[in-house]
């Protein structure tokens, strides 16, 4: 199987993106997945996003959702060298992270997909503990309980065993 990555430069967990979870998944089953079967926050979409391939590796690697690929703060990231995440970086909070901030509130994409909350929360908890510590408890985070199958930010069961998986 491919090499994934779940950790970001921003702070976010790539391992529970429902994109990166239904794209491994699809490689385990050997079929592709549909947007027909994604969560429905990802109805709101734009229509470039949501008409383009379902396939990524997460943040850090080469082969990156659209989405994703246009982001501005992992395009500073790679630009630089000894970046694990944003910070790592001297000028961290730099203007990019205040001008996504503007554009978030501005299109409302924390209402659109909230898991973009969980970007400061996890860049704190990166810096107390060490992005190793914050992996690992992420890793069982987003682990189903049951079966052991991973989870995704919008999905509240588990789609292999069906467990109820948040509160």
């Amino acid at each position: 199987m491919p090499e994934f990555r779940s950790d970001s430069y921003c702070g976010l967990y790539c391992g529970a993106c429902d994109i990166l979870v239904a794209y491994k998944k699809g490689i385990e089953t050997g079929t592709s997945p549909e947007w027909s079967g994604m969560p429905s926050e990802f109805s709101k979409l734009p229509l470039a996003f949501t008409n383009a391939e379902i396939k990524c590796h997460g943040c850090k690697s080469d082969i990156v959702f659209v989405g994703c690929s246009k982001c501005i703060i992992r395009r500073c990231a790679i630009k630089k060298t000894g970046i694990e995440t944003c910070l790592d970086c001297r000028r961290y909070p730099c203007w990019r992270h205040k001008m996504t901030a503007v554009f978030k509130r501005l299109f409302k994409v924390e209402e659109k997909l909230p898991h973009q909350k969980a970007i400061r929360p996890n860049l704190e908890a990166i810096r107390n503990k060490g992005l190793s510590v914050w992996l690992e408890e992420q890793g069982q985070k987003w682990q189903c309980r049951h079966c052991g199958k991973r989870l995704s930010w919008y999905n509240a069961s588990c789609n292999d065993c069906s467990a109820q998986t948040k509160e």
